[in-house]
């Protein structure tokens, strides 16, 4: 009698927490209708590595340096005129603004101090993030001046059902930030977001999920990014409700990898490792070719090893047209790591999908910005109110 007494209460204290959740606000008003899994179908079009040079330094405006140059002497004049002053007293300023349209763009770098970065004001003690101020962020801000002031990017499907970026992107991303929203098998539980940086020789990658219920959950992959050979991660951090969970740190001098929750786990490292986040941004900078010998593959908990190809094609569908996109699956162990990376999106991941025996937690896109451009936005279900809440 009394287990039972304590099974309603149960029963009764989820409802009450259910009809909470539903009428607080929390959910957003547009939301991803799941779609039924599909099958993956033979690769169409083969995805293509991305060049990450850095460009040839923009030339200055002629006009900018015509300015620079020294003024003719002008005659003196007993009583100048009040126009000429004013024209004269311009020029100064004329001469400084070309000298300041000329000065190359300061750069940041990976780890620099939280104080010259915006934090992230969802965790606390966050690092600082990379800010897009490299002279190729700098272009491509300029070229899409246009689209990244604007307010969203909600792009509809063109006739063909499929969803395309605004303008053609070229290149691997300097900068990129994705909006999803958390599902929890088949129940959304909150939102989230991943921004990517790189400059300097690093690159930064942020992955935030924000449940409407329970803590924060926050991962860092931080390490050195090269245009030929991609990411080496230096460190994977995760933190759960602002504490210090398991982590995992590449001594390439040492040729280890320790990991574990309290890092005291220990491993030859091999070449070509990457944590579980990294190894989506090397996969879609490479184009899916990582060679043919299995990739140390690191959770912060755990270790695995197996080769990386492309398991298949696939449409992720959003409820609002369909982006195509090539699947990786690592699988071992009983895990499932799954990444749909998007090739017209600069094979940025839209889908992140981790699956155990107890758990799948699947991150599905609704948000794609790059280089500080709005290129997709999922956009507002028509019988709710659209409050950009993701």
């Amino acid at each position: 009698m009394k287990s039972r007494r304590l099974i309603l209460l149960a029963l009764a204290l989820s409802l009450a927490l259910h009809l909470g959740v539903l009428g607080s606000g929390l959910l957003p008003d547009v939301q991803l209708d799941l779609p039924p899994d599909q099958d993956l179908r033979s690769i169409s079009v083969k995805m293509q590595a991305l060049d990450a040079d850095e460009p040839p330094a923009k030339p200055a405006p002629q006009g900018a340096m015509a300015q620079l140059r020294p003024a003719a002497p002008k005659p003196a004049q007993a009583k100048p005129k009040p126009a000429a002053k004013k024209a004269e007293a311009s020029a100064p300023l004329a001469a400084s603004e070309a000298m300041v349209a000329q000065a190359p763009p300061s750069k940041s770098v990976a780890s620099a101090p939280a104080a010259e970065a915006k934090p992230d004001a969802s965790m606390p003690g966050a690092e600082s993030k990379i800010a897009s101020s490299e002279p190729a962020a700098e272009q491509a801000a300029a070229n899409d001046k246009d689209e990244a002031s604007a307010p969203a990017a909600v792009t509809a499907a063109a006739d063909d059902g499929y969803i395309h970026p605004k303008g053609k992107l070229r290149g691997f991303p300097r900068q990129a930030t994705l909006g999803y929203q958390v599902f929890y098998g088949s129940a959304m539980l909150g939102t989230g977001t991943l921004d990517w940086g790189r400059g300097d020789g690093g690159y930064r990658l942020e992955i935030n999920a924000n449940p409407f219920i329970g803590p924060k959950l926050r991962y860092l992959s931080e390490g050195r990014f090269k245009s030929k050979t991609g990411l080496l991660p230096d460190s994977l951090q995760a933190w759960r409700g602002g504490q210090a969970k398991e982590s995992a740190h590449f001594d390439y001098n040492a040729g280890q990898l320790r990991y574990g929750d309290q890092g005291d786990k220990l491993l030859d490292l091999k070449p070509g490792a990457q944590d579980v986040f990294s190894l989506a941004f090397q996969l879609g900078l490479k184009g899916g070719e990582l060679g043919p010998e299995p990739i140390q593959i690191t959770t912060g908990k755990k270790v695995y090893e197996y080769p990386m190809h492309p398991s298949g094609e696939a449409d992720y569908d959003t409820g609002a047209g369909k982006i195509r996109v090539i699947v990786f699956r690592a699988q071992g162990d009983g895990d499932i790591n799954e990444f749909w990376l998007a090739p017209e999106f600069s094979n940025l991941p839209v889908r992140i999908q981790r699956i155990d025996k107890d758990k799948r937690i699947d991150l599905r896109a609704v948000r794609i910005d790059v280089n500080g451009a709005p290129q997709w936005k999922l956009p507002p279900q028509p019988t709710r109110k659209h409050k950009n809440d993701y």
